[in-house]
């Protein structure tokens, strides 16, 4: 995408990036990205929109949002329809965007971040630091669409991870 098309769109994106306490979550994009772009460094236009728009979920399906997106960026409402489409097969990416966008968001989730903001909802979901350490040290699952480097990344950001986890539950 060209750099005012980009400029654009970010100055769109940007508020809808606030949660409800005001808190920021472009850097959270940012990260993804910075993470998606090793797995898959040909910068295609399928891969920006998908990372543009992929923290949103399913934002782009509801009504109106599509027509209004296509209105202020002059991105076509057939692209955005693509790009939401490939949200919602995150879960289960078929593209290789898909799959490097996929890939990114568990290898950020899986680090000493993702365990640190899993302590931060512990408490409101009714669990201790220690039930979320243990929960963290359970989680080895890795998708069979991963392909060889994104699992290096994914593994070597639990590992970091674990140690974490461990010296939690080890603390007297």
């Amino acid at each position: 995408m060209q750099n005012a098309a980009v400029d654009d769109l970010q100055r769109f994106l940007r508020p809808l990036f606030l949660d409800l306490d005001g808190v920021s979550r472009l850097d959270d994009a940012e990260r993804i990205a910075r993470i998606a772009y090793q797995l898959h460094p040909q910068r295609t236009r399928s891969l920006e929109l998908l990372l543009a728009f992929h923290l949103l979920g399913h934002w782009l399906d509801k009504v109106g949002n599509a027509s209004r997106t296509a209105l202020n960026t002059g991105i076509s409402e057939a692209e955005l329809r693509k790009a939401a489409a490939s949200i919602r097969r995150l879960d289960a990416p078929l593209t290789e965007e898909e799959r490097a966008v996929a890939a990114a968001i568990l290898i950020d989730r899986a680090g000493p971040r993702g365990l640190a903001e899993k302590f931060s909802r512990a408490r409101r979901e009714g669990h201790t630091v220690l039930d979320a350490a243990r929960e963290t040290l359970s989680d080895t699952h890795v998708p069979e669409w991963m392909n060889d480097q994104a699992k290096e990344m994914l593994l070597q950001r639990r590992a970091e991870r674990d140690a974490f986890a461990r010296a939690v539950l080890d603390e007297p």
